[in-house]
């Protein structure tokens, strides 16, 4: 009988994000291996896609930060659309650096069904910068708003373009474009009591200066492995993060090892804010 099971840790920014996870099938035997079907494969490949990017927004970017949509006022090739979006970012990393700033951002090209267009999550600068940078067609700036937990705005940013980033019409071949100098998230394993992984929902308690985010608490068997999962989110409700590590557990650098690597792309994003939101031709 399976006594314990692997609970992974990962905090980034004010969410630690949870996930308590079997290592072997219910009944504590490993059933013969059978291959994934294609579409099991991908709804893997997409929760996967979502948890990582939401870990990336939520460590690197804070409420007030952009979400900026940069569109084209005329019909581009992909790859020529690709060319100017790397001249608009060596031209912001510029203009930040004029400020005594560095530029981080993650980037996400959609192209299907519409215009060619950009979403930039980007540290905050002063909209004219931005205006004054990209000459090509509309822009819409949102601020990110005060939860600190950006999971909707990678959802968003997953579904744009989940459907086309392995087109080959996609010049980048990824989901989305992340600057080299992000901060990575941190994941660390360590085994817990299987009673955690079949605990009831309700009876889930959150660490001290933090609350469950009950819109992220799901059980679920995993589509690939068939592994029972349990994923929840905390939150903050401090100014300052009581915590800025998780000091248990080992590092890891993949928190799935049976993700297939060509699997293993990079992503997108976007979302309709109740921020204030500014169009400007």
């Amino acid at each position: 009988m399976l006594e314990r099971v692997i609970r992974e840790t990962c905090i980034a920014g004010a969410v630690i994000d949870r996930c308590i996870k079997a290592s072997f099938p219910r009944g504590g035997k490993r059933k013969k291996k059978e291959k994934a079907t294609s579409d099991a494969v991908k709804k893997n490949n997409d929760m996967l896609a979502l948890k990582n990017l939401t870990r990336l927004i939520n460590l690197n970017f804070y409420p007030g930060d952009l979400h900026t949509t940069l569109t084209y006022a005329e019909e581009l090739s992909p790859e020529k659309a690709n060319s100017e979006l790397e001249k608009w970012i060596k031209r912001m990393r510029r203009e930040y650096k004029k400020l005594d700033k560095e530029f981080y951002y993650i980037a996400v090209t959609e192209f299907k069904n519409k215009r060619i267009h950009h979403h930039v999550v980007m540290n905050y600068i002063d909209f004219q910068v931005i205006n004054r940078q990209w000459k090509m067609g509309r822009i819409r700036c949102t601020p990110l708003d005060k939860t600190r937990n950006y999971r909707v705005l990678a959802e968003y940013l997953i579904k744009e373009t989940q459907k086309t980033f392995r087109e080959p019409e996609n010049a980048t071949k990824r989901r989305w474009k992340p600057s080299r100098n992000l901060k990575r998230p941190v994941v660390k394993r360590e085994w817990v009591s299987i009673s955690q992984l079949f605990q009831n929902l309700d009876d889930i308690k959150p660490l001290k200066g933090y609350e469950i985010d009950r819109d992220t608490l799901r059980k679920y068997t995993n589509p690939v492995t068939k592994l029972d999962h349990l994923e929840y989110q905390m939150v903050s409700n401090e100014a300052v993060p009581r915590l800025s590590v998780w000091r248990k557990g080992k590092k890891v650098n993949r928190n799935e090892t049976y993700r297939k690597m060509d699997e293993m792309r990079q992503m997108d994003m976007e979302l309709e804010d109740h921020a204030a939101v500014w169009d400007v031709l």
